[in-house]
């Protein structure tokens, strides 16, 4: 009897953490700054910004940890770019926000990259994802293969749209 009390109060917990209104949205995304490649005895790499908007109704911060990705050029088989994020970024409680995700990438074929050079249309790549979000104290992996970059909000259970990248 004495163990009621505490199973009511997980079945509210987990029905308030289960409520899609409270849940972040992803409203859109796109790549955002891609900086110049640099020619090392590692490869070729290149730093990026991935800028996702972003709407978190809930009372709770959410971070985004990790995210490492294998990124493929269209129906390629051969990985185009290793993916990795440079830092963690916070998602605020109970605002709208354009969240930026510093990532590196290591061009795995650096001739291919010469030769076709590298758009910012997401729907030209696929990837394998491994991506850890916290909530709190609660955290969230999410491991995929062969994601389509333009359904990137689709994973994460929201309806977002890759935006147009506008030049400045």
């Amino acid at each position: 009897m004495k163990r009621l009390p505490a199973l009511l109060v997980l079945i509210l917990l987990a029905t308030a953490c289960s409520q899609p209104s409270s849940n972040p949205e992803i409203t859109g995304y796109r790549l955002g700054q891609i900086g110049s490649p640099v020619f090392g005895l590692d490869g070729v790499t290149a730093d990026l910004t991935l800028e996702i908007d972003v709407k978190n109704p809930s009372k709770a911060q959410y971070t985004v940890e990790s995210l490492e990705a294998i990124l493929y050029r269209g129906t390629e088989t051969s990985p185009f770019a290793n993916l990795v994020m440079q830092e963690s970024v916070s998602i605020e409680p109970r605002r709208e926000a354009t969240v930026a995700l510093p990532l590196q990438a290591r061009f795995t074929r650096p001739l291919a990259l010469l030769g076709g050079g590298f758009s910012t249309d997401l729907s030209a790549y696929t990837a394998d994802l491994d991506l850890t979000i916290r909530k709190g104290s609660f955290k969230k992996r999410i491991q995929k293969e062969h994601v389509p970059l333009d359904q990137l909000g689709s994973l994460l259970g929201q309806t977002a749209t890759q935006k147009d990248h506008e030049k400045e």
